[in-house]
């Protein structure tokens, strides 16, 4: 083939990327300059997708944003071929040499910028980072592209960006592009779909694209798969693909030339109307008329489904219709369903809801469910109804921008029929509703009966919701197993009642303020949470704390019912579980705090117990507290720290605590001038026998069954004062401890370690090699090192606290990733973890100024107020431990 000799414009490491070879019998016309990071791929690419089923949802919002109409995946009959391909083919707008160049700018995109490229007027994607999903797949990625005048091809080669340790560690590239002629680029997809075919019949798409002609089309075809791509499950993505797609007719999706349904096809609906068919039973409103109308009969073209699901065929069909006055001849059909069509991601790409109004075959109301009908629609009504209605006769009525109709009787009317036909759909649902109305609760949890519409209604749909596998409304009910999903599908099923009682039971402290146990149809309020907690035990408390449980729940149904999308319900509720938790606390706990109240407690086992469960939060993990006379341990804290990069097992840890103290003991110094002694109180010692350490690993061991954890305690911690015999290596203390693996720390060199935390940011997986020590010589040495490491955080308190006012004024609240994407825009690059553990030390030295919890960071206070309660923190530390600090730290606001 012909080589084109157009230099790059960035320098390259080695020869240009060549286009794969089924696709490069063109002419080299250019090359695409690529800067690109191992470690921002992987990161990103590992972290977004961790399915490689999900990642084809990405590509599906790839082509929808590109406005297309019509796509068509191919999956090979073996994956593990060698000439395995994965192809996705869509109809949308295409990319011409400059779309290529800009195809791969990581982290920014043009789809919603003044310069976005054609396609969808309100597009899904955003950071630009979507082709990354194909780094999951495959080791090389080839692009045949059509935008109108030519064809060409450009082919991506992961294997080519080097792998480095450093995050920014970069590679150069540069893409030769390869310009085809129209039989060229065809015989490519042909070429690149073998892996696929079946029988050598000619697919859909090699059809469809010779039908387009000159019209855009774009093939992102994947080779050299990964072995995460041969974990894929044709029928499992099939169910992926279902659900990700709106029942919309203007979005068509086919996987190896079958036809994908949108699950919501398959829903059930409640109610059913025909246009020039049931008019009778809608009723008159005379500030809104429409009649009179008079039923017809029309022949119209309707889909006939294909066999073995394939494409569907037209056929010709006499319906009913309905002669309107002024806008003329209008047929279709309305549906009411039990729960709302508008869930999951199948929203972003096109809305299952609402009205749907063709002229002339095209839908003229793409964006706007209502279609202006009017004010009187209820949205928790709307997200349930779905109307199509054809009505060609309007198409005089058709705006020249061919996505509205001007105003005029004959829409005023036809809007008007439509709201006749919305309140009869209504109606139906105020009837359900009304038989499905929460009966009073057994008197364990006794309830005067909800008014109908704010009842059993609501709190069906969102449970609804739960089953058909919305993960935020499962995760915000706490339903989070199987188990738990499949007693939901019964309760729905049995049709009875879905609040008997409200309950008070102990759970997890991280588990939210009230759950729901469909199996037992019961609200459950968790007592060990800390707000729950805190009141429970004063009189006459438990039943209003009942109440407001139930009654979060139900505020959950209707924001759910108001069409507020089930991840920023989430969010909301986890913000005021936050809240909640915080006005149980009575002031903000500084690292400084937590170390004293350490060292103050060691003659006291309540507040020791108390004081390591703080020291563990505020280190990072996942702590909760049982008090170990009736439980066995004092509490269990746990690590989470995701998946190991192959995806294969969990890194995440967790392990048990105790506390034992013991009372100071007063050692002898020497004696004073006047014969008296001088007498220091000194701490105390446990001996072996005190600390139990058989029993302890008889509790760590029990710890997963007892009390239902997902992460199994592999270590114990035991805090002490001091131990009798540390200091010999033959010590009886050091040979039970290494024995039954319990890992031995002195209070003081904890309390070192949560002041070191708050100055160096260290995480829960930098400190699991303390926990695989064992005697209290080994851990002291361990923090002895940790204490001569680098103690200047990076980046420097000012750097993070710039970042965080730039952005304060946002109209969102700076999440970790989002912070963590700032800094690196601003030179400082971090993995997630180091963000997160820098966060935390930084609000450890100033509570009162920096709110954090596990997913936003905000400012309390001005940056000046900030670095005031850093510097008094630090004034309480050893100064030999802080002065590099507090060299970092502004004098004042800069």
């Amino acid at each position: 083939m012909v080589r084109g000799d157009e230099a790059a414009t960035v320098p390259v490491e080695g020869e240009a990327v060549e286009v794969e070879a089924f696709a490069a019998e063109g002419n080299s016309v250019a090359t695409v300059p690529v800067h690109i990071s191992y470690g921002i791929i992987e990161r990103f690419s590992e972290g977004l997708y961790s399915s490689p089923n999900k990642t084809f949802e990405e590509l599906v919002t790839n082509s929808y944003d590109a406005g297309a109409e019509r796509v068509w995946v191919y999956l090979p009959t073996d994956f593990e071929a060698p000439e395995a391909t994965l192809v996705v083919i869509d109809d949308g707008a295409s990319m011409d040499l400059d779309g290529l160049k800009n195809l791969w700018r990581i982290g920014e995109s043009l789809k919603r910028t003044d310069q976005k490229p054609a396609g969808r007027a309100r597009p899904v994607g955003k950071f630009g980072i979507g082709k990354l999903a194909t780094y999951v797949l495959a080791e090389r990625l080839t692009y045949i592209v059509h935008p109108d005048d030519s064809y060409l091809a450009v082919t991506m080669d992961y294997g080519r960006v080097a792998e480095g340790h450093e995050l920014m560690a970069g590679t150069n590239l540069a893409l030769e592009v390869v310009e085809l002629t129209e039989e060229q680029a065809h015989q490519a997809i042909r070429d690149a779909m073998m892996s696929a075919q079946h029988d050598g019949d000619q697919s859909f798409a090699e059809q469809a694209l010779v039908a387009l002609g000159e019209h855009h089309w774009t093939a992102a075809i994947l080779t050299n798969l990964k072995d995460t791509a041969k974990r894929i499950s044709i029928g499992r993505l099939r169910w992926v693909l279902s659900t990700a797609l709106p029942l919309n007719p203007g979005f068509n999706l086919w996987l190896n030339d079958i036809h994908v349904a949108s699950s919501k096809a398959g829903a059930e609906p409640l109610w059913t109307f025909t246009v020039g068919q049931d008019e009778s039973t809608l009723s008159a409103n005379d500030d809104r008329p429409w009649r009179p109308g008079d039923k017809v009969k029309v022949t119209v073209e309707v889909e006939q489904p294909g066999d073995d699901g394939h494409e569907p065929t037209l056929v010709q069909k006499e319906i009913p219709a309905l002669r309107l006055p002024n806008a003329g001849i209008v047929y279709g059909a309305a549906f009411m369903y039990n729960e709302p069509l508008e869930r999951g991601k199948s929203e972003y790409l096109g809305r299952s809801h609402g009205f749907f109004v063709r002229v002339r075959g095209r839908l003229i109301n793409l964006d706007s469910e209502d279609f202006e009908v009017g004010p009187e629609l209820r949205h928790g009504t709307l997200t349930r109804f779905r109307m199509e209605i054809n009505a060609d006769d309007l198409d005089d009525q058709v705006a020249s921008a061919r996505e509205a109709l001007k105003e005029s009787p004959a829409l005023e009317e036809l809007k008007n029929y439509l709201l006749a036909v919305f309140n009869k759909a209504r109606g139906v649902s105020s009837e359900r509703d009304a038989d499905d109305a929460i009966t009073r609760l057994s008197k364990q949890g006794r309830l005067s009966s909800a008014p109908p519409g704010l009842s059993q209604g609501p709190l069906r749909r969102m449970l609804q919701r739960a089953a058909a596998g919305d993960r935020s409304v499962q995760e915000a009910l706490g339903l989070d197993d199987t188990t738990h999903t499949d007693a939901a599908t019964q309760a729905l099923a049995d049709d009875n009642d879905l609040v008997e009682s409200v309950l008070l039971e102990t759970s997890s402290a991280d588990k939210p303020f009230v759950m729901y146990d469909p199996a037992r149809r019961a609200a459950v309020l968790n007592q060990s949470h800390p707000f729950v907690a805190n009141y429970i035990g004063t009189k006459a408390t438990a039943e209003p704390l009942k109440l407001l449980g139930l009654t979060d729940i139900m505020v959950q149904a209707y924001l759910l019912d108001e069409n507020v999308a089930p991840d920023a319900v989430a969010r909301v509720v986890k913000r005021r579980d936050g809240f909640l938790r915080a006005l149980t606390n009575r002031y903000p706990r500084s690292a400084h705090v937590i170390a004293q109240a350490l060292r103050d407690a060691t003659n006291n086992e309540n507040a020791l117990e108390d004081a390591v469960g703080d020291a563990l939060e505020l280190l990072g993990f996942e702590v909760q507290r049982f008090g170990g006379a009736s439980h066995g341990v004092d509490g269990i804290a746990t690590a989470r720290l995701g998946w190991r990069a192959d995806g294969d097992s969990s890194i995440s840890y967790a392990l048990t605590y105790d506390a034992k103290s013991t009372a100071n003991a007063e050692k002898k110094l020497t004696e004073g001038e006047d014969g008296t002694p001088i007498v220091l109180e000194a701490p105390g010692k446990i001996r072996a026998d005190t600390a139990r350490t058989s029993v302890l690993k008889v509790h760590r061991q029990r710890a997963l069954e007892e009390h239902n954890l997902k992460v199994e305690p592999e270590f114990t911690l035991l805090v002490a004062p001091d131990y009798q015999g540390a200091n010999d290596a033959l010590g009886l203390i050091n040979a039970v401890c290494a024995n039954d693996g319990i890992t031995a720390v002195r209070v003081s060199d904890l309390a070192k370690l949560v002041e070191l935390f708050a100055l160096q940011g260290f995480t829960p997986a930098d400190m699991r090699g303390l926990f695989e020590l064992r005697t209290p010589e080994e851990t002291h040495t361990w923090v002895a090192e940790r204490e001569q490491m680098a103690r200047v955080p990076a980046p420097p308190v000012a750097i993070l606290v710039q970042t965080l006012v730039k952005f304060s004024e946002s109209k969102r609240p700076a999440s970790r990733d989002a912070l963590g994407a700032w800094l690196d825009a601003e030179g400082v690059e971090l993995t997630p973890s180091e963000v997160d553990a820098l966060i935390r030390g930084l609000a450890a030295l100033a509570p009162r100024s920096v709110f954090a919890d596990d997913r936003i960071v905000a400012l309390n206070a001005s940056p000046a107020a900030l670095y005031a309660e850093v510097r008094a923190s630090l004034d309480e530390f050893d100064p030999s431990l802080v002065d590099e600090y507090k060299e970092t730290v502004p004098k004042e606001d800069a």
